[in-house]
């Protein structure tokens, strides 16, 4: 028998199915079928019997499809004998209120603005003009926002991301080994890897800092090359003064190496509020370790290395390429954690 959540995302897939094979468009079903949902959960009063959900669902995608084919002009590419009761479904006796009760959850896990131009397009039916003079920006910016609110919706309705993370495409670069896992709620982003660590990287949306740096974003890897920049800048001077994210207080940052913690590391006195970098964080932040991923997918770093470079002590971080022989090497001043070279 199926828990709730893994129901819907049968649904919803059967749906990419259905809208995929009324439509002959591969491309465009995922978001019909995210459009099916959020009618649906408009409509939701319409419901009579629980054992016929999926059935109405279908009827409902079917004029979702027909909408979206008469607003391009064209005729529905529709399949002879199509049977709309298609298997991926088991009797769990679930009925539509579960179903809505999720969607409530997914649209509450929205960043306020994105929730509010989803609701008024999608449940008052209002146009991006209106939504575009409502708040006060561009017919363009409403389309994006909505696209985007779309994603994570997606995103969302995959697993409840409170009890479940969801697989990214992106590597770990620590292992090289697993793929990257994210969570992402109203509260926070984070990332991990299920081979290296329980977190690998939270940044807190409570923080108005990171609420502006990644709060609107939806792909991860746009989170993760956002945030690695952002990292690059705020410790390329190693330990220091800096500022605080959340007040921008003036703080000092320290290089901590304590147990199985070894980076950056700073708090500050009036918030409270701390910053932290590994070493490995440090190394993979650098523009040239993010030229290095993206050329060769997938990478994976050696264990860190104190040795001595020149006159200086150092530290050492490599990076090596999985497939094929190819590495790149960041070395740190090992008191301060300032990049001396990368080669």
């Amino acid at each position: 028998m199926l828990s709730e959540g893994a129901w819907l995302d049968s649904e919803r897939r059967r749906l990419v199915r259905l809208c995929a094979s009324i439509t002959g468009d591969h491309a465009s079903a995922e978001d019909l079928a995210q459009e099916t949902l959020l009618e649906a959960w408009r409509h939701r009063d319409r419901i009579r019997e629980p054992s016929g959900t999926d059935r109405w669902l279908s009827a409902i995608a079917r004029n979702v499809c027909h909408r979206w084919s008469r607003r391009r002009g064209r005729d529905s590419v529709l399949v002879g004998g199509l049977d709309l009761d298609m298997p991926g479904r088991t009797d769990d006796g679930l009925d539509f209120a579960e179903v809505d009760e999720q969607l409530e959850r997914a649209l509450a896990r929205l960043p306020g603005a994105t929730r509010d131009m989803v609701v008024r397009h999608y449940v008052h039916e209002s146009s991006h003009a209106e939504i575009a003079a409502c708040h006060g920006i561009s017919e363009e910016a409403v389309s994006m926002r909505i696209s985007r609110g779309r994603a994570l919706l997606r995103i969302l309705l995959d697993a409840d991301m409170d009890a479940r993370w969801c697989e990214t495409r992106v590597w770990c670069s620590a292992c090289g080994a697993h793929r990257l896992q994210i969570r992402c709620d109203e509260d926070d982003v984070a990332f991990r890897c299920i081979g290296c660590s329980p977190t690998s990287a939270s940044y807190d949306l409570g923080n108005p800092f990171f609420a502006r740096l990644v709060g609107d974003l939806i792909r991860p890897t746009a989170i993760l090359n956002r945030t690695a920049a952002w990292a690059s800048e705020y410790f390329r001077g190693g330990a220091g003064a800096a500022h605080c994210t959340r007040c921008q207080r003036p703080i000092s940052v320290r290089r901590h190496r304590e147990g199985g913690r070894h980076g950056l590391h700073g708090v500050c006195r009036a918030c409270g509020e701390e910053v932290w970098s590994s070493v490995l964080g440090l190394a993979h932040s650098r523009p040239e370790a993010r030229a290095f991923r993206a050329e060769h997918t997938r990478v994976r770093t050696l264990p860190v290395r104190d040795l001595a470079y020149g006159n200086a002590e150092a530290t050492l971080v490599r990076l090596e390429a999985v497939r094929g022989s190819a590495a790149l090497d960041v070395l740190f001043a090992r008191d301060t954690l300032r990049v001396l070279a990368t080669h």
